[in-house]
C-alpha cells in the first residue's frame, strides 16, 4: 500500500511538471507571434530604411538689437553712476517705442579697474618690479532687445544712435515660435520618408509594416537673404530704410525603418 503511494505520488509530481513545461512553450510561442518573428538580437528579419526630408519657409517675425554700453570713471561710484544714467535713458527710449520688459535682456554687465604701469627704464638686472597703479574704471552693460514690429527695428536703432550709443549691433532676424515651423517641417519629411517606402515595396513585391525604428535629425533655421539685406553704420541725420527680412528655412530629415512582409 505504501509502495503505490509513493507511485502515486511520483506521478502526479512528473504530471504538475509537464504542465509546467508545456506552459513555457506556450507563452515563448505567443510571444514570438507579438513580436512579429524578431531574431535573438530583437531587430526584425525583414525591414527596409528609407530618408525623408521636410523644408519650411518662413518669414522672420523677430529683430533683435545687441546695445553695449561703456563709462568710465576715476572711481568705481562715478563709473557707475555715469553708466547707470546711460541705461536709464535707453530704457525710457524703449519704452517710449512701446518695447514691454520682456524683451529687453539684460546679458551682461561689469565693473572693472583700469591700470598703468611703470614704464621706467631698467639698466640692471633682475629690474626691480612695481606693482600697477588703479587710474580709473570702467563699468559696462550688455543688452538685447527684442523688436516685434520688425519694420521699426532700423528706426530704433537710429534712434540709440541719437541718444549717444555708439555700440550697436543688428538686427537680426529670426521666428519668434519655431517650433511650430519645425512640426510641420517635420511632418512633411516623415510623408516623404513614406512615399519612398511605399515605392520602393512596391518594385521589391512587398508589404510595409510596422515602423520599427525612427530617427530625426533638424537641421534648425537659417536666413535665406533678400537683397540688400544689410545696411550701412548708422547715420542718425539720414531716414533709416527699412530692412529686408529674408525667410527663414527650416529643415528636418527623418530616418525610418519600416518592417516588410
Amino acid at each position: 500500500m505504501e509502495t503505490f503511494l509513493n507511485v502515486k505520488k511520483i506521478s502526479i509530481s512528473v504530471f504538475i511538471l509537464i504542465v509546467i513545461i508545456s506552459c513555457y512553450f506556450v507563452v515563448k510561442t505567443v510571444n514570438e507571434v507579438k513580436d512579429g518573428g524578431v531574431n535573438h538580437n530583437n531587430q526584425p528579419v525583414n525591414i527596409i530604411t528609407v530618408t525623408g526630408t521636410g523644408e519650411k519657409l518662413a518669414v522672420s517675425d523677430i529683430a533683435s538689437l545687441s546695445v553695449n554700453l561703456n563709462k568710465d570713471g576715476k572711481s568705481a561710484k562715478e563709473a557707475q553712476d555715469l553708466l547707470n544714467t546711460d541705461i536709464t535713458k535707453v530704457l525710457n527710449y524703449l519704452k517710449e517705442q512701446k518695447i514691454v520688459d520682456k524683451d529687453i535682456k539684460s546679458e551682461y554687465g561689469g565693473l572693472n579697474p583700469k591700470y598703468s604701469y611703470d614704464n621706467t627704464v631698467c639698466y640692471n638686472y633682475p629690474c626691480p618690479t612695481k606693482d600697477p597703479k588703479i587710474t580709473g574704471y570702467t563699468a559696462t552693460q550688455s543688452i538685447t532687445i527684442k523688436v516685434r514690429v520688425v519694420d521699426s527695428a532700423n528706426d530704433i536703432r537710429t534712434g540709440l544712435a541719437t541718444l549717444g550709443v555708439t555700440d550697436i549691433s543688428g538686427p537680426t532676424f529670426s521666428i519668434d515660435n519655431e517650433d511650430k515651423i519645425k512640426d510641420n517641417a517635420r511632418s512633411l519629411a516623415i510623408k516623404d520618408a513614406r512615399a519612398k517606402a511605399q515605392v520602393l515595396a512596391d518594385e521589391l513585391g512587398v508589404r510595409l509594416g510596422k515602423i520599427v525604428n525612427f530617427g530625426e535629425n533638424t537641421g534648425g533655421g537659417y536666413p535665406v537673404y533678400a537683397k540688400a539685406m544689410m545696411a550701412d553704420s548708422v547715420s542718425v541725420s539720414a531716414p533709416a530704410p527699412t530692412l529686408p527680412k529674408g525667410e527663414n528655412k527650416i529643415t528636418s530629415n527623418v530616418t525610418v525603418t519600416y518592417e516588410i512582409r
